[in-house]
């Protein structure tokens, strides 16, 4: 005669499942989330290499791309992109100001501050795998204000307007130097990289420090 579990048997085992996949699957989650990650911003970083090397082949050397005589304002920004980057990609949608594309927030910083990727003298697109980037060619210090920088940057929100907008989560951001695409920070020391991308620094490095890591989020990094 065969042994049967009996009903008291049967919960335990099922609670004891119960505790187990409660225990290991926010840690499951948040590896998928870490990979996941790390696939998006590959593939728009890919993206805009191969769009750059599509444009210099068109347009010639990046260095004179940006005509210094102009107005910093969303409108010199806008005849930019859409001069030298919007013929090599599939853009869905353009924004040019606070709130299109659904963006109506700014993206949130580890050390509090925000970082604004719709309007602000930026110029910006939604690809259409959702992904959203914002094209900044000018720098900023206390002396002089806004000035047209040498190095153009790009603000990216892998999942567009969609949650967390929170940068080192979803929002990254890389720029042109030496004529390619790396990440922001890259003459940075491990040492240094490692305090913006940390849970009391700003965040905007974390790219670069994705990159440097071999395209991984290890476990010292602030998810």
């Amino acid at each position: 005669m065969k042994k049967a579990f009996t009903m008291a048997e049967v919960l335990i085992t099922i609670g004891v499942i119960g505790i187990v996949a409660a225990m290991t699957m926010p840690g499951v989650i948040k590896n998928y989330q870490k990979k996941q990650t790390v696939v998006q911003l590959k593939k728009v970083y890919t993206t805009l290499s191969q769009a750059y090397m599509q444009s210099v082949y068109k347009n010639g050397p990046s260095d004179t791309w940006v005509d210094g005589s102009l107005t910093i304002n969303t409108e010199s920004v806008k005849k930019y992109v859409q001069l030298y980057w919007l013929p090599y990609f599939k853009s869905l949608q353009e924004c040019s100001k606070d709130g299109d594309c659904g963006y109506d927030v700014q993206a949130e910083q580890y050390n509090g501050d925000t970082l604004s990727l719709v309007g602000n003298n930026r110029y910006t697109i939604i690809l259409m795998d959702g992904t959203l980037i914002a094209f900044v060619l000018f720098s900023w210090n206390e002396a002089s204000g806004q000035y047209w920088g040498n190095e153009q940057k790009f603000y990216i929100d892998l999942n567009g307007p969609r949650k967390p907008n929170f940068v080192g989560k979803d929002v990254f951001i890389l720029q042109l130097h030496d004529n390619k695409v790396i990440g922001l920070c890259n003459s940075y020391t491990d040492a240094e990289l490692n305090n913006s991308c940390s849970k009391t620094g700003s965040g905007q490095c974390c790219a670069e420090k994705i990159i440097r890591d071999g395209w991984e989020i290890k476990d010292d990094y602030p998810w």
